[in-house]
């Protein structure tokens, strides 16, 4: 992968929608339900401890239909390398990598089914 591929250069937060969509320097735009976010979250409280926070998490969590309506309050670049999302019910202590993330696109390109 590319390191154009994993630098972010536009995120967007849609409320409506429940989406954050990532523009990234090589062109491609992902778009990942906030549910979806939820459930992939790397902190160890959601992981079920420190030991399992490196466990790659199954893309499939953003094909799930969505169970809630989730707030996302703030959007905050970890340096260069991760993106931390501040949600409405105080939670904040995930960091989604770049490389990560990109990893969880969930279109079909991404997925080899376009």
């Amino acid at each position: 992968m590319s390191p154009d591929a994993t630098r972010p250069v536009r995120l967007e937060s849609d409320a409506a929608a429940q989406t954050l969509t990532v523009g990234w320097a090589d062109g491609h735009v992902s778009v990942y339900s906030y549910e979806g976010l939820r459930r992939a979250c790397p902190c160890a409280e959601c992981r079920g401890g420190h030991g399992k926070m490196a466990e790659p998490v199954d893309p499939v969590v953003f094909d799930l239909p969505s169970l809630m309506t989730y707030e996302v309050k703030e959007l905050r670049p970890a340096g260069n390398y991760a993106l931390q999302i501040v949600w409405g019910d105080g939670h904040s202590s995930g960091l989604f990598r770049w490389e990560a993330l990109r990893g969880y696109c969930p279109c079909g390109d991404c997925r080899g089914s376009a």
